[in-house]
């Protein structure tokens, strides 16, 4: 996996949250630092327990679910089937659960359909 994936709290998308609300932001000679004042040290990004997403990007594994559809090019999309298709989807899903039923009543299944 490529390492600019990874959620850091200099986030791009300005996403990254500190929920010990300790992180602040300094000015430096390498250039913008994120600093925890809670441990007194640099933030650790997503290895952090306290690290988190406002906009919910942040995956379990620290890669930044924005920067993976930036890096693809495209965004996941469901596949789009039309109402026909749906409905003989659902038909046949209801049609098995009610025909184990119907069969208990006694009903024949011919006269049915």
């Amino acid at each position: 996996m490529q390492k600019d994936v990874f959620c850091t709290p200099i986030c791009p998308f300005h996403a990254f949250t500190c929920y010990k609300n300790a992180l602040i932001y300094r000015k430096t000679k390498r250039g913008l630092e994120a600093f925890c004042t809670w441990t007194g040290e640099p933030c650790i990004g997503w290895k952090c327990q306290f690290a988190g997403c406002s906009k919910h990007a942040l995956l379990p594994d620290g890669t930044c679910k924005f920067k993976l559809e930036k890096i693809s090019g495209k965004k996941e999309e469901e596949e789009e089937f039309s109402i026909e298709e749906e409905a003989k989807v659902y038909e046949k899903q209801v049609y098995g659960k009610i025909k184990d039923k119907l069969k208990k009543l006694g009903a024949r299944i011919d006269d049915i359909e």
